[in-house]
């Protein structure tokens, strides 16, 4: 049985008001002039993989929670939420244990699942509207809908939280030397497992991405330009810090990472290849779209998208 083989690739496409993007790897080019174009529904890379990886919405029961260590930096009109990866095991021990009378209170277990990264289990019905990790974090934050249960239990916690670690001696002594202060967490849950998933590995994604392929059951790999793959996450071209840095980002991708997934397509031991940015747009190549040589080749800088 053969299996759609999907790129995950946030900032892939242009979008109205970017600069011109004014290199597309050739390879790239013609996978774009023959492919298939459809907006994204995903909010997020984590949602389009937890699809992939046969979760589903759940709106009751014991749930597993995503949360992020988060800073808050206030701007004029909103405050913007930054993840801090740096946590070492001491200061995550002394921020948890100074909210354990929350977490009793909300009948809740919070546990460190790698640096940086946190698992919380909560029973709560309803749901919770906010958005995943990368479409939250370094953006101001949204304002949840207090809607349910979950919401209200999640947004009394939270709030719980950046009480007891706005002043906690962890980030006295961040700030002496000079690392960014841990003020509360980010909450995403990718739902519940329902189903078989439709990828047997993923690569990429960090400790986001490996703790999605432990709760599915599927390998994970670090490295995102693994060939073996059937899902893979590049979340790192959109923080690409320059023109130069990018263009060579996507070099990479279409040479170390499409060509030989390519090969795959053409083989027969995938039916479909998708470039996927989540909440803008996705494309679809076929076998047989690949043999239609007339369609002309297509830069990014041509396929706009959004607003």
């Amino acid at each position: 049985m053969t299996r759609p083989i999907e790129v995950l690739v946030p900032g892939l496409w242009s979008r109205r008001g970017d600069a011109p993007d004014p290199r597309t790897p050739g390879l790239l080019a013609k996978i774009l002039g023959r492919g298939e174009m459809a907006p994204s529904t995903a909010v997020g890379w984590e949602d389009a993989a937890a699809a992939r990886l046969g979760f589903r919405p759940s709106v009751s029961g014991r749930r597993r929670w995503l949360a992020v260590p988060v800073s808050l930096t206030a701007g004029m009109t909103d405050v913007v939420a930054q993840a801090v990866g740096d946590l070492g095991p001491e200061d995550s021990a002394a921020l948890v244990q100074s909210i354990l009378p929350e977490l009793e209170a909300a009948s809740a277990a919070l546990r460190e699942t790698s640096p940086g990264l946190f698992e919380l289990k909560l029973d709560a019905e309803g749901d919770w509207d906010m958005p995943p990790p990368s479409a939250a974090v370094g953006r101001p934050i949204r304002t949840p809908r207090l809607e349910s249960p979950a919401a209200r239990r999640l947004q009394v916690l939270g709030t719980a939280v950046q009480m007891a670690w706005f002043n906690h001696p962890v980030n006295a002594e961040r700030a002496r030397r000079g690392h960014a202060p841990v003020h509360g967490l980010c909450f995403w849950s990718p739902g519940i497992r329902d189903g078989t998933p439709a990828v047997r590995g993923i690569a990429g994604g960090g400790a986001i991405a490996a703790w999605l392929a432990e709760a599915a059951g599927v390998a994970w790999s670090a490295d995102p330009l693994c060939r073996e793959a059937d899902l893979a996450v590049l979340d790192a071209l959109q923080r690409a810090e320059h023109a130069g840095r990018r263009d060579e980002m996507l070099g990479s991708l279409s040479g170390d990472l499409l060509a030989p997934l390519l090969t795959r397509l053409r083989e027969g031991a995938a039916d479909e290849l998708r470039l996927h940015d989540p909440g803008t747009a996705v494309l679809r190549l076929r076998r047989s779209d690949w043999r239609r040589f007339w369609r002309r080749p297509r830069t990014l800088a041509a396929m706009t998208w959004g607003t």
